[in-house]
């Protein structure tokens, strides 16, 4: 349960890979405008960003801006949380590997806080906190499934 399914996973990639590749074409004209502006530090850093204009940049800059979206994007998917159900216990996992291991024993209360899956003790010790890629129904499902108490209304 959670991360991000495949047509997610290519959502994020494109969001990412275009917004790197358009801020790395936009970069020295929105640093020449910055720069400009009295009010704005680091006045010396941002002349020097708009001074990039060589031909091979032209090319270059939305080419790097991509490269550095695509890692930011991967990087996101593989922090994304998941959730792997057994018989008395929940696997958290994050980049393919086992972050840890709530026993269902353990666990007094399953709630959702804003956007995050939040996992107590009886003495209300958070055993886990993060958002959980997916449909909210099918997390609550999922936590009912296997025997986990959902405290809150159905979302």
């Amino acid at each position: 349960m959670g991360g991000f399914d495949r047509s997610g996973r290519l959502w994020v990639l494109v969001l990412f890979g275009l917004g790197g590749a358009a801020l790395g074409a936009l970069l020295p004209l929105v640093a020449n405008w910055v720069s400009r502006l009295p009010w704005v530090p680091f006045q010396g850093p941002l002349e020097l960003l708009g001074s990039f204009d060589q031909p091979w940049l032209t090319v270059g800059r939305p080419l790097i801006g991509l490269a550095a979206g695509l890692a930011f994007a991967v990087w996101i998917i593989l922090d994304s949380p998941v959730l792997d159900f057994h018989d008395e216990e929940i696997h958290v996992r994050r980049r393919g590997a086992v972050e840890r291991v709530i026993q269902r024993s353990k666990v007094d209360s399953v709630y959702r806080r804003g956007s995050k899956i939040v996992i107590e003790t009886a003495h209300g010790r958070k055993l886990f906190e993060d958002e959980i890629e997916g449909e909210k129904d099918a997390i609550r499902s999922a936590f009912l499934r296997h025997g986990f108490p959902w405290e809150g209304p159905r979302d």
